[in-house]
């Protein structure tokens, strides 16, 4: 029986690692946290004998696998680096009040050849400059990390209220270019150019304003029979910072 002592052991180790990445086009940053958790212990423990995963797509989004909400200690944990991010000036967005919308476990189950168009382009989660996403990698770089792009034909990294029109441009074009665009994104294309590539790694977190053109970058195509040991496994995490 999962109990919550066991939820309880989610701490924010004291000696993470910071990373800042500064995209000058955009006058915006991408920010990597290493080694976020004191222990992996009790994420793996929730997604091996608690989560239940929901079928893509149930969650309204365009995520290629599998999700479940992750336990109330994480969000704490995750609040808590938030904080301390804001505090140090790392992470600034108006008066820097947070508000934590969802942390989910994730993990990628479709294959490539069952992918749609809009899963083989770069997407964003919001238009509002004020969002951010993360995601915590749960397993190391040979399954793929996170890229940033920029649409080449409009020159567009970021994508807000002004421009929001690029996205159905970006559509137009890749039934144009779809015989290059097959299967996941993790490279440059005719259409869309990797402006910064995160590498995935245990443990690492990587934060980016949600109205950045991103996708993930998956390596390693799931298996037949996905599991949490032989798949991508992430946390997926979207918040507001006014």
């Amino acid at each position: 029986m999962f109990t919550e002592p066991i939820m309880e052991s989610y701490q924010l180790n004291k000696h993470y690692k910071t990373q800042v990445i500064h995209i000058n086009e955009i006058n915006d940053n991408v920010i990597i946290i290493d080694d976020f958790l004191s222990s992996l212990a009790p994420v793996y423990h929730f997604a091996s004998e608690v989560a239940y995963f929901q079928p893509p797509g149930s969650d309204g989004t365009l995520y290629p696998g599998k999700r479940d909400e992750m336990p109330a200690p994480y969000y704490r944990v995750f609040e808590q680096l938030m904080a301390e991010l804001i505090d140090k000036g790392i992470l600034v967005s108006g008066e820097n009040s947070l508000y934590l919308h969802k942390c989910k476990l994730s993990i990628v189950t479709q294959k490539p050849n069952e992918l749609s168009p809009l899963q083989r382009m770069p997407h964003i989660d919001s238009t509002d400059d004020k969002t951010f996403a993360a995601v915590h990698y749960l397993s190391g770089k040979e399954w793929g990390g996170t890229g940033i792009y920029k649409y080449l034909p409009a020159n567009v990294i970021k994508v807000g209220s002004d421009n929001k029109e690029i996205i159905f441009e970006m559509i137009n074009d890749m039934q144009q270019y779809e015989s290059t665009h097959q299967g996941y994104l993790n490279t440059s294309t005719e259409l869309f150019e990797k402006v910064v590539n995160i590498e995935a790694k245990e443990n690492r977190v990587v934060i980016y304003k949600s109205n950045l053109l991103h996708s993930a970058a998956i390596i390693k195509a799931p298996t037949n029979e996905p599991t949490i040991g032989n798949c991508r496994l992430s946390i997926s995490s979207f918040f507001r910072i006014d």
